[in-house]
């Protein structure tokens, strides 16, 4: 069954409702907002999950710490603390997610809300969820710096990659 995603024009107007796949046809006329979410540790590791062989996109490929499609009518930080226990089994209150920015991706027809948590959390207290996530693991800013530029990680854009880069300096 199709998710059914809030849509938006470029100056971020709310629009309506469309279905998720016909958000991500090549040019949908419209904008979406997915949340990602990067994990940073105080050893200042960051967390990347390694996406399922399963996945119609990007399959074996290293991503965000969690990220996902707010339903419609749903919030950024509910989609976020619900991508984040269901990709990775960790609980977290709407205080523990820091907003960094939010980015127009035009060719994606995406308004990325890229947040972050300061955590601690062990990999031995995650429970990966199979559909979506096969590893995940800490990685120092150099580690992460190079995954990010490697074909290792997903295709995004460079300006999205460099201010990633940028953002978890």
């Amino acid at each position: 069954m199709d998710e059914f995603l809030d849509v938006y024009d470029v100056n971020g107007k709310y629009l309506g409702i469309k279905s998720r796949s016909f958000c991500h046809t090549g040019s949908p006329g419209v904008y979406h907002k997915p949340v990602c979410i990067w994990f940073k540790n105080s050893k200042g590791e960051i967390l990347v999950q390694k996406r399922a062989k399963c996945k119609k996109t990007e399959p074996n490929k290293w991503d965000f710490s969690a990220a996902g499609h707010p339903i419609a009518g749903e919030g950024p930080i509910e989609a976020a603390l619900r991508e984040i226990k269901e990709e990775l089994g960790l609980e977290f209150q709407p205080t523990d997610l820091h907003f960094l920015e939010e980015v127009l991706e035009p060719t994606l027809w995406e308004f990325v809300q890229i947040y972050i948590i300061y955590t601690d959390a062990k990999i031995s207290d995650m429970t990966l969820q199979q559909e979506e996530t096969q590893d995940v693991r800490w990685v120092t800013y150099k580690e992460f710096c190079d995954l990010l530029y490697s074909n290792e990680f997903c295709d995004h854009p460079k300006s999205l990659k460099d201010l990633m880069a940028n953002l978890l300096k």
